[in-house]
């Protein structure tokens, strides 16, 4: 009986709320995306498939939980919905859930059988699921933050960039001084020109939440980063 010696390598999880560990994890993830052609370039930009979503999402401890699949077509038209979660598995919480559904009245979908149409509303939900929940750090490898099954040829989406939060939800925290700190400037109007300068974000102000501004903090490390 030969000794056989396992060399497999534990694959390093990354922390969503660590900026710093995102631009490491963002490149890593281009590259496994490139290395397996993992994207479609519609309308000059690159749109990444559900694989290179779940690859991002295994990374970070996250994976898809297929929660429910709804028949919702008529006689007339084959349509599904499916309803997919994302675990984390650290803890078992959601992390986030996406909904999606794929008809056989689709332009590109009429010659599918039914349970390609029900398989694609499963994928879709699963490419939703994580746009929603790491759609920017997608954005910081390089691709839209959009799946590539939720694209129509020639559609093209608008870049997304971080949304203002609720007034009565801002949150002052260390984050935010971090983000101040890396930036030139004696007062908030002149670092939010140095942000928009270097990122290409347009925040109307720095009273912003602790996730958002470590979307910012991310921005600026990976513009060093290419420099």
């Amino acid at each position: 009986m030969s000794n056989i010696k396992s060399t497999t390598k534990a694959i390093k999880r990354y922390n969503l709320d660590q900026p710093t560990q995102m631009v490491v994890m963002s490149k890593i993830l281009k590259k496994y995306i490139v290395d397996n052609n993992l994207y479609a370039p519609i309308a000059g930009r690159n749109y990444v498939m559900v694989e290179g979503w779940q690859f991002a999402g295994g990374l970070l401890g996250f994976f898809p939980r297929v929660v429910s699949i709804e028949n919702i077509g008529k006689e007339s038209e084959v349509k599904w919905m499916a309803k997919v979660e994302i675990i984390n598995t650290r803890d078992g919480s959601i992390a986030s859930t996406g909904f999606a559904l794929c008809s056989k009245a689709e332009m590109k979908k009429k010659s599918f059988d039914e349970y390609a149409i029900l398989s694609m509303a499963q994928t879709r939900a699963i490419g939703k699921a994580f746009r929603n929940l790491i759609g920017w750090v997608m954005k910081l490898s390089g691709y839209e933050p959009t799946p590539a099954e939720e694209m129509k040829p020639g559609v093209v989406t608008a870049s997304t960039v971080p949304p203002a939060p609720n007034q009565g939800s801002l949150i002052q925290t260390r984050k935010v001084d971090e983000l101040k700190a890396m930036v030139k400037g004696t007062t908030d109007a002149q670092k939010l020109v140095e942000i928009n300068k270097r990122t290409g974000l347009n925040l109307g102000s720095l009273n912003i939440t602790e996730r958002h501004a470590g979307i910012v903090i991310a921005s600026l490390l990976n513009k060093e980063v290419k420099k």
